[in-house]
Parts: C-alpha cells; structure tokens; sequence
C-alpha cells in the first residue's frame, strides 16, 4: 500500500498533480474508517493508492462574532466542535463516528437526526477550497454569509466522495449550542409509532431530530429532541401529546431512560454510529449497509419483515436514512441480506452504501442503488473535471442495469 500524508497545501498539490500526470488513480481518506469501496475488478491497485489527509488540519479562520469558522479538511469533527463549544457554539452536524475528519464528512455528506430542522451540512458550507483534476487549488464561496460567489462549486463537491477533487479546507457558518435541550422517548411493540411520525411531520412540529432504533428484544426505542426556554417547550410537548398521547416520557437530554445510549443525546454533535455499533458489539466484518430514502417512503416501508429477522436497525425517518446491520460475516448470507433490502427499494432516488461487510464485499453489489444522483449527468461531470481519472469514486462508474 502506497500511502502520501503531508500538513503542506503545497506538497499536496505537488504530490496530487504528479498523480494527474502519471495518471495514477488514489483514494482519498482522514482516518480510512468509513465505507466499502472495492470494486469488482482491478480495484485493489487504486485503492492501495492513498492520499491521507490528516496531517492538513489547522483553523485558517474563526470570528465568534459573524459566527463562521474555516478549517483545513484534517481536522476532526471532534476537535471542531469542542473549539466551538468553547464560545458556546456548534456546527449542526451529526457524523457517523467522532473521529471523523472535517473533509469526509463533507465529502460523504454525512448527516443524522440533526438534520430535523437545523438542516445539513448543504445549509452551513459558505466555502471551500479543493485540488482540481488540473493540480489547480480552487477557491469557491467565501468567508461571509453574505459572499455566494461559486456556490454551486461547494455544492457540487458536498457528497462528491473524492471523485470530483480533494477538498482541502471548508468554511462554514455556526448556530449558537441549543437552549436547555430535551428529550421525549418512548417504546413501541412494533411499528405503531410510524404514522405518528408522519403525523409530527405533517404538522411541522420545530424538533431538532427523530431517531428510531430496534432494541435486542425486538421492541423500537422513539427518541424525538427539541430544544428551547420552558415556554417553547411546554408548547413542543404539548402538540406532540397531540399525536402521541401519553406513550412518551420526557428527559432532559443526558438523563436516565432505558437505552438512552441508543439515542442521539450526548453524541448529537461529535458522532452517533459508533456508540450504537459499540452497543450492538458490531465488528468491521459484519453485515452494515446505510441507506437514504425520501421522507414518505421510510413512513410506508415494511420494518416488520426486518424486525422478524433479527436486523438491527436505526432509522432517522424524516430526512430519510436507514442503518441496517446483522452480525454475519459469511458473504454469502450478507449478499442475500443486500438483495432484501434492494427488493423493498421503490423510489429512483433511494441509494445504499456499504458501512462494513466481510472482506469479499464489493461495491459492485449495490448496483443500481449505489451510484451516484443523476448518474449518466455525475458521469460527464467527472470526465470533465477529472479528465485523467485519478480521483477514485467507484459509484460515479459502477456498472448496473438501467
């Protein structure tokens, strides 16, 4: 394996136009942790090419007082937040795993329960700067609110997953922590609490998420969190007793519930996937796959055929994510778990990813659910701005039957 680290922007830059020039595919990283992304093939040689970004992880800017931050793509998630939780501050992000480096969760476009009504990182990017398919470092946005020039560009490379360029910095406008922060939790024998989501839904209750998780006994555990002065909250609790009735309890967020581990809570800003896979004592060899689907497919999607089949689930409803996880490490049995959950797949824009599979796990195997949104138009994107193909991203190339 041929691995290149550098906090140097410049030898980066060098290092990535030698690339371009010896047309020698790399793979991007911070810590190398997130998705399967072998590809049937000749991947193993691409792969094995790896441009770390770790060591790129300085502040290039911080104003507490016009609320916006730039950092280099380096940096942990972890460590963004703790120096915005010293100014009372947060990026309203919910990575996957709290070590995650700044530049992947842009580039996989992580988000979680947050997205509720603090939207996703879509909402906060008012910059960027990445390594073109030229060697070139371009610069789009700005660091003002106010400055839109080049937005489409930080756009485009949110959830790009490398195949557009290297993102090498991001600024990023920030929300004040939220005030006196609560929780309602409740749980469900099956899956009665789902049209009570769509109802919440409906009604456009101001909740800052929603998470569902299936418990070892089969039972689903609701959390739904909101934030606010006692009055807000009071009117929050109020209209969700509407819907509700008296099934859920409230907690401050932190406090004591059977299974609140299983809940965003002290995670909701540094990283909810690995405490729930530390819970379910998963293993990197075991059957995880993450889907996004629209908000009214998750309503109406069949749980109980999963739930009867011992799947481990975690479900952010509205805003449209699944995790779908089984302790097996038989490929086989795993490809077979894979064709169930494309078999109840309806809408054209629901797409899968691999989180962890037993060695021989291809991203082939996602087919026509992991390729890129408007694939044949991602296609042309990335011959244009990656002419020589060296920025591997197998689901703006993978194979599938139209």
């Amino acid at each position: 394996m041929s691995k290149f680290e550098s906090g140097s922007l410049e030898e980066i830059q060098s290092w990535v136009s030698s690339c371009i020039e010896d047309q020698k595919a790399f793979r991007i990283c911070g810590n190398g942790t997130r998705f399967v992304t072998k590809v049937s093939g000749n991947s193993e040689s691409i792969s094995s090419n790896i441009l770390s970004m770790q060591k790129l992880n300085g502040t290039r800017f911080f104003d507490p007082d016009d609320m916006v931050v730039g950092v280099e793509a380096g940096m942990s998630i972890r460590t963004l937040q703790k120096m915005l939780a010293e100014r009372n501050m947060m990026l309203p992000a919910n990575p996957w795993f709290p070590d995650s480096c700044i530049g992947s969760v842009v580039a996989c476009n992580d988000f979680g329960p947050n997205r509720m009504n603090m939207g996703g990182l879509r909402d906060c990017i008012i910059g960027i700067e990445y390594i073109n398919g030229k060697g070139e470092i371009v610069n789009a946005g700005g660091k003002v609110v106010k400055n839109v020039s080049g937005y489409d560009l930080t756009r485009m490379m949110l959830g790009s997953q490398g195949g557009l360029g290297v993102i090498t910095a991001i600024n990023f406008k920030v929300m004040p922590l939220p005030v006196e922060p609560h929780g309602m939790h409740g749980i469900f024998k099956d899956e009665a609490w789902l049209p009570q989501v769509g109802e919440i839904h409906k009604r456009r209750i101001p909740l800052d998420w929603i998470q569902a998780l299936l418990t070892p006994d089969l039972s689903w555990i609701l959390g739904l969190g909101y934030s606010g002065n006692a009055l807000n909250r009071n009117r929050i609790e109020s209209e969700i007793r509407e819907v509700f009735g008296k099934t859920l309890d409230v907690h401050p967020e932190g406090g004591s519930f059977p299974g609140q581990k299983f809940t965003p809570g002290e995670q909701r800003f540094g990283g909810f996937l690995k405490a729930i896979r530390d819970a379910w004592e998963m293993e990197d060899s075991h059957f995880h796959v993450f889907a996004t689907l629209p908000t009214e497919e998750i309503l109406c999607f069949p749980f109980e055929k999963f739930r009867k089949e011992n799947f481990k689930i975690t479900v952010h409803p509205t805003g449209g994510d699944i995790h779908f996880m089984l302790k097996s490490t038989d490929m086989k049995k795993q490809l077979q778990y894979l064709e169930k959950i494309k078999s109840v797949l309806v809408h054209s824009e629901s797409k899968l990813r691999w989180v962890s599979a037993a060695n021989e796990g291809s991203f082939q195997e996602l087919g026509r659910f992991g390729v890129a949104n408007g694939y044949f138009l991602t296609q042309r994107l990335k011959r244009h701005l990656d002419p020589s193909g060296v920025f591997f991203a197998p689901y703006y190339d993978l194979e599938f039957d139209a």
